[in-house]
């Protein structure tokens, strides 16, 4: 379900007249996002966290501290290169600069002058260097290390089911499977810590390739009070939205009042309990399926 704060309101204030401020929608309707979240094993989405815009481009810069701006010396043209605003971009080359991640904040194009690129970061080296430039675009909440090929997945994460590269899966594999030089080309992934992934060196790196990685994730909660908030939860969730909220919201004193709205609030209690307690009996049996899952790989590994 998709559903803006407005609607939302509209279906909520027919039950509980009282409740005029939006702020105690806002509040309760992440109460119970939450409580959802705590009871599933999470959302099943596939998402593009990078994807490498522009080559690998050799090229001969100069960094200009003062400015945050990168000059191409061979008067080249950055745009036809492929390189726009908002692109994460790194830097490989002949000499020392602080930074090798940069973040485009705009490409100005004037063949008199150089084309140019102003980035958002601090740049300490004022030089020619001569090196390779990279672009990607990096989706919001992720963080894309393209030197060490690491990536850090966003904090909604709960589990990770499958990394993609250019739509084939990668094989997870023990850390120094990964690292090891002579698997750089292979399709390996290893997992550094809960929340990020390394692939082999020489894995990704072409132009229009995307890394992918089918996850499950926490249902978001909202962040903003417009009435143009989106509520996005799944369908089958719904019903324990709406009486979840109403459960809370009539527990305010201010909105307690008698007769039906007491009944109302026994009867929105009773199915949001009895719903979380249905949801806790699926997240028991999917934890099961999962411990006899991870027992059967580390088998067939141990047997390969």
């Amino acid at each position: 379900m998709s559903v803006t704060l407005e609607s939302f309101w509209n279906r909520i204030t027919r039950d509980v007249p009282t409740l005029k401020e939006i702020n105690e929608l806002f509040q309760d309707v992440n109460r119970v996002i939450r409580d959802i979240n705590i009871k599933i094993p999470g959302i099943t989405d596939t998402e593009t966290p990078v994807t490498q815009i522009t080559d690998s481009e050799a090229l001969t810069l100069t960094f200009a501290a003062a400015g945050k701006t990168i000059n191409d010396d061979g008067l080249g043209n950055f745009e036809t290169m492929g390189f726009a605003a908002g692109q994460k971009i790194w830097f490989a080359g002949t000499g020392a600069i602080n930074v090798t991640e940069m973040t485009i904040v705009s490409i100005g194009n004037d063949a008199a002058t150089n084309d140019q690129i102003v980035v958002s970061e601090a740049i300490t080296n004022d030089a020619a260097i001569e090196g390779t430039l990279v672009g990607f675009t990096v989706l919001t909440n992720y963080s894309w290390d393209n030197v060490n090929k690491e990536l850090e997945l966003k904090a909604a994460v709960k589990q990770l089911i499958d990394v993609m590269v250019d739509d084939v899966s990668m094989i997870r594999k023990e850390h120094d499977v990964v690292y090891d030089v002579d698997n750089a080309s292979a399709g390996y992934y290893c997992t550094l810590g809960r929340s990020k992934i390394k692939l082999t060196d020489a894995i990704f790196g072409s132009e229009g390739g995307t890394i992918k990685v089918k996850i499950t994730e926490d249902i978001a909660e909202i962040t903003t009070t417009t009435f143009a908030t989106v509520i996005d939860i799944p369908q089958q969730y719904e019903v324990v939205l709406e009486n979840g909220v109403l459960y809370y919201l009539l527990s305010r004193p201010k909105h307690a009042g008698s007769g039906t709205l007491i009944d109302l609030k026994k009867s929105a209690q009773m199915f949001y309990y009895q719903a979380l307690g249905e949801l806790d009996k699926v997240e028991g049996e999917r934890i099961v399926d999962e411990e006899e899952y991870e027992l059967e790989y580390k088998y067939q590994e141990y047997n390969h």
